[in-house]
């Protein structure tokens, strides 16, 4: 019985919540007494979950990208302007991923931007593949994108992408130089 009463006055609190017959504040605390808390600890679990659930996604589709790009434009026998199309959006949908995030100010907007840069890195380099098929250019190519990460690190004041781009640098002069000395 007294199971009972406490289930219509739960129902009654919900529902002057609900029309805003009280401030929320006094309903969440009225909950809170009738139910134990075990209102308010369901609901910031629905909150976290609903909050999370479609970051979670963007984030397996924008790391799934990098797999598919490389197997998309090396293991597929699509023409090459619909190879340079599946690059293109998944470009700029990592790009408006970055930009979404940044905006929200979320703490994970670097996962977005790494993965921007590599499949921008792709596209260049399936376009000039695309143009003109010349290992040289595809060597500036790529040493432009790996500048081109340094810069971008030193603005945004990204130390991880710097370390990279760096070491990226190093790592393509040097393979420059042994491809001139070796030819």
């Amino acid at each position: 019985m007294a199971e009972e009463r406490t289930a219509i006055i739960v129902k009654e609190i919900r529902y002057w919540k609900e029309h805003r017959l009280l401030p929320e504040r006094y309903c969440d605390y009225l909950l809170a007494l009738y139910t134990n808390g075990q209102e308010l600890s369901d609901k910031a679990d629905d909150d976290v979950r609903s909050t999370w659930t479609p970051i979670i996604i963007h984030f397996i589709l924008l790391h799934s990208m990098i797999p598919f790009s490389f197997l998309v434009v090396y293991f597929t026998e699509f023409l090459p302007i619909l190879q340079l199309s599946i690059l293109t959006l998944f470009c700029i949908y990592s790009i408006l991923l970055y930009v979404y995030f940044h905006g929200n100010g979320n703490k994970y907007v670097q996962f977005p931007l790494f993965v921007s840069l590599l499949l921008v890195l792709l596209l260049t380099l399936s376009i000039s593949n695309f143009l003109a098929s010349n290992s040289f250019i595809n060597l500036v190519i790529i040493l432009v994108n790996f500048i081109l990460w340094l810069f971008l690190s030193i603005v945004k004041n990204i130390k991880i992408l710097q370390m990279v781009s760096i070491l990226s640098i190093v790592f393509a002069i040097g393979y420059i130089i042994f491809k001139t000395f070796t030819a």
